[in-house]
């Protein structure tokens, strides 16, 4: 798709707003209850090949292990554009939401997957008493079992392409980074802390940004595969990997094509963790929590994401979560069995603006796109229809991000399921 010229990027948000808002998503008529799991085979036996871009078997070629190619941190040059802000919306404190009781303790259960967590705004306003319990340090929800927030951290490499949406097992994430990889696709990387799901995916091949995103959370990440250049540099930075290994880790959905049929279930990667006996430690807190510290005069209600020549989303806010647009249209989650179906959303999205590279192996093997992820850049922060804009910052890839605002203190976040993209820093965002 040609990049598009601005008058033409404000008409498309305005037809997104108007077929992606909260009010008119796709809901369901099913109950989560009664999902019935579509028909799998064994991992290992894939579907059809697709020679649509993006989506080509990765597990194709096996070049020799290698190093990434390094690259020095970016100023930050993105072309930001503000439209002309209204009054602030007068979003809610939202310090103690309502504790996430999802089923995250029975594996068996089909509604795992079938459901999206409660928006900030309506936990808060269902709250009557402060919590004092314990919170996700992901994303600062209360949660009724601690077992549930001392444990590793799974990380699953979920694909992004046209044939693999709708994604499952999104929707129960605790937290999603985004970013591209090839053809100006961009793919995800879901974060299950204190939730589980039974079927995530479609699940895809590893790229060398990829580690030093979860390295900090202390995580363990599964993916479909990847080159053995790129696959070698996590277990050398201490980020265990977790490949498709089949039933009941892996399956393939025999209704799609490969590669866009892999899911996995983290129950089963938690179970394969335990069992080579990885380091069970939490994450630790990824941000300060409270009230949030953006804006109090500019109203931010559609936010538009240019992220490549192939690809552009938006974010647009209903007065409770932002919910997401692809291409113009409602992005989708669907269950297992495909009979709940509702739009991708999100409480808080964060924007940590960075330079990309070309990462080659020293010998054989092909390139591929990273992004410099350590040094600082610039930030932008949305949540509760208003934003805040800063820088990032972080002097190792053992860090966490710190995100201050432009007088240098650390963004206060609310509690809520957070989207992280690692945004091109020469890309547009129009808000």
């Amino acid at each position: 798709m040609p990049r598009k010229a601005l008058a033409a990027l404000s008409i498309w948000m305005l037809l997104a707003a108007a077929c992606g808002g909260g009010e008119d998503a796709p809901t369901s008529t099913a109950q989560t209850g009664a999902t019935n799991p579509p028909e799998t085979s064994a991992a290992g036996e894939a579907g059809p090949s697709s020679t649509a871009p993006g989506s080509a078997s990765e597990g194709e070629s096996q070049p020799a292990a290698g190093a990434e190619a390094a690259a020095e941190p970016g100023n930050g040059t993105a072309a930001v554009t503000q439209e002309a802000g209204t009054s602030d919306t007068g979003g809610p404190d939202v310090e103690t939401p309502a504790a996430d009781n999802r089923d995250t303790e029975n594996p068996g259960a089909e509604s795992v997957g079938g459901g999206e967590y409660p928006s900030t705004t309506a936990a808060a306003a269902s709250t009557a008493t402060a919590y004092s319990g314990p919170v996700s340090p992901v994303n600062g929800f209360p949660v009724d079992d601690p077992a549930l927030i001392d444990r590793k951290l799974v990380a699953v490499k979920i694909d992004n392409h046209w044939d693999s949406r709708p994604q499952s097992g999104l929707e129960r994430a605790d937290a999603v980074f985004e970013l591209v990889v090839e053809s100006g696709i961009t793919r995800f990387i879901a974060l299950f802390h204190h939730s589980d799901a039974d079927w995530v995916g479609p699940m895809r091949s590893a790229r060398p940004t990829d580690w030093t995103l979860v390295k900090p959370l202390n995580g363990v990440m599964t993916v479909s595969g990847g080159q053995p250049w790129i696959t070698s540099q996590f277990p050398r930075n201490d980020v265990p990997l977790i490949g498709d290994l089949g039933p009941p880790l892996t399956n393939r959905w025999r209704e799609r094509k490969a590669p866009h049929n892999l899911y996995v279930n983290t129950y089963e990667a938690r179970r394969v963790a335990e069992e080579r006996g990885l380091d069970p430690d939490p994450p630790p807190q990824l941000f300060p929590r409270g009230r949030f510290s953006g804006s109090e005069t500019v109203a931010v209600s559609h936010i538009f994401f240019d992220w490549s020549d192939t690809m552009d989303a938006a974010w647009t806010w209903d007065g409770a979560r932002y919910v997401r647009s692809v291409e113009g249209e409602p992005h989708l989650w669907q269950s297992r069995g495909g009979d709940v179906i509702g739009q991708i959303s999100a409480d808080v999205l964060i924007v940590l603006m960075a330079e990309r590279y070309r990462a080659c192996p020293p010998g054989e093997g092909s390139c591929v796109p990273a992004w410099t992820t350590v040094g600082e850049n610039r930030a932008l922060v949305f949540a509760q229809g208003r934003y805040a804009e800063g820088r990032w910052r972080r002097d190792d890839a053992n860090d966490w991000f710190t995100v201050t605002d432009l007088a240098g203190e650390e963004i206060v976040m609310p509690p809520g399921r957070m989207w992280i993209m690692i945004y091109p820093e020469t890309a547009d965002i129009i808000w």
